[in-house]
């Protein structure tokens, strides 16, 4: 929290209703919540109601909605054909022990659309796509530890955590992202207890950093070699191309990871791949259990269906072009100020660093976090809903015009957060 911050004593006295909700959550809950990514101080808003690209917290404040759920509702809030589609399924039933036609359906366009993906089954998160993976990985293999890139994040599979100090008997091993020869001499050293080694195409965590060219292919090949399982994480991804940034890649793994837009909204996680591979769950011999109450429920898969059915590549392309205007923009108000702002625009996602971040993931303490923090209640203010770390994704209901206000928004935010020092 910034002491006598201009900007935060603006916020606090736009959001009175939020500020008594989070008194009252923490009497109940360790952070007024279940989310430690949505925390952030003096305390997170409170939203009452989401609309196309808007919501709208407890005082009634409305504010554009730049990251859509940590990029999961890439249709914006309350998408029409996913309100219809989840309205009609509850009205017919919500959860049970049996098969679904929606389940199915999802399946098959998954599997029609991502060159990796032979079959596919459905859990409740990405958090639970990583154990899934996991444990096929390990029902496969035999083996236990699993390899992952320092500042990774699969759900709560966050890297950071699982290194912590003193944490007894870790399965996990990590390497720098992006660095061949690291990965290559863990996998050399450890070849025979690794099951999978899990990657992103695109790190968010750390700062949309994409991969140098030959990293995930050289990765794959030692994991072959080796019988290990590459699982490939799509969860964010997925929204760069209708097949995946695999697609992009022309890259096969054993396994991918999935989640987000897939469930339109609604708790999903997915884990396709080669059918051989996904057949150590099959249970009448498992190797692996793939099991949930709430895994494949018609409503998640209903929303998830809409949402998929929707995000065309003409769809895709759209929101592509709409970050591009809003990179352009908040380069020209970072320009004028003279602020030294950098960015990384993948497809429709966008993170902005006020110092040169260079070409590597990004982890720990960034150098900009006081003028980030400054800029993130300037943003309230003035009706943006970024990141605290000023990362976006644009939504396919957003319009050139609604993207041209954006980019004046944050000229008046980023003047505010710089003046207020």
């Amino acid at each position: 929290m910034l002491k006598n911050s201009g900007v935060e004593q603006d916020y606090r006295a736009l959001t009175p209703a939020s500020a008594a909700w989070e008194q009252r959550g923490r009497q109940v809950m360790p952070i007024a919540g279940s989310r430690a990514i949505a925390f952030h101080s003096p305390y997170p808003l409170t939203i009452v109601r989401g609309e196309g690209p808007f919501l709208f917290d407890a005082d009634g404040n409305r504010y554009i909605d730049l990251i859509g759920n940590m990029y999961a509702l890439v249709h914006g809030n309350a998408f029409p054909p996913i309100v219809e589609a989840t309205a009609a399924q509850i009205a017919a039933g919500t959860a049970w022990p049996a098969n679904n036609g929606p389940q199915i359906e999802l399946a098959e366009l998954l599997t029609a659309r991502l060159p990796a993906v032979e079959q596919v089954l459905f859990c409740n998160s990405g958090t639970e796509a990583f154990s899934l993976a996991l444990n096929i990985a390990r029902g496969a293999t035999g083996r236990s530890r699993f390899l992952m890139a320092q500042g990774g994040y699969h759900g709560t599979m966050w890297e950071p955590n699982l290194a912590t100090k003193g944490l007894p008997g870790p399965t996990h091993l990590s390497a720098p992202y992006g660095d061949t020869e690291a990965f290559l001499a863990v996998i050399a050293e450890h070849a025979q207890e690794i099951a999978a080694v899990f990657l992103e195409p695109v790190q968010g965590s750390s700062g949309l950093t994409l991969p140098p060219a030959g990293f995930l292919r050289s990765v794959r090949e030692a994991c072959a070699r080796h019988g290990i399982l590459f699982v490939l994480d799509e969860v964010i991804s997925l929204r760069l191309a209708e097949g995946g940034q695999q697609s992009r890649l022309d890259f096969v793994p054993d396994l991918v990871m999935m989640g987000k837009i897939i469930g339109g909204g609604f708790p999903v996680g997915a884990v396709g791949g080669r059918a051989e591979v996904l057949a150590v769950v099959d249970p009448i011999a498992p190797r692996a259990l793939a099991s949930g109450t709430f895994s494949g429920n018609p409503v998640t898969m209903a929303a998830g269906l809409a949402s998929m059915r929707h995000l065309t590549q003409g769809a895709i392309d759209h929101i592509d072009e709409l970050a591009a205007i809003l990179e352009q923009g908040v380069h020209a108000h970072a320009r004028a100020l003279g602020l030294p702002l950098h960015t990384r625009r993948v497809g429709s996602m966008l993170a902005c660093f006020f110092y040169d971040p260079g070409p590597g993931a990004v982890t720990g303490v960034r150098p900009d976090a006081a003028l980030l923090t400054r800029l993130h209640f300037a943003s309230l203010v003035n009706g943006l809903f970024p990141t605290p770390k000023a990362a976006f994704a644009t939504s396919t209901v957003m319009t050139p015009a609604l993207v041209e206000d954006i980019v004046e928004r944050f000229g008046r935010a980023l003047r505010s957060a710089v003046e207020d020092t």
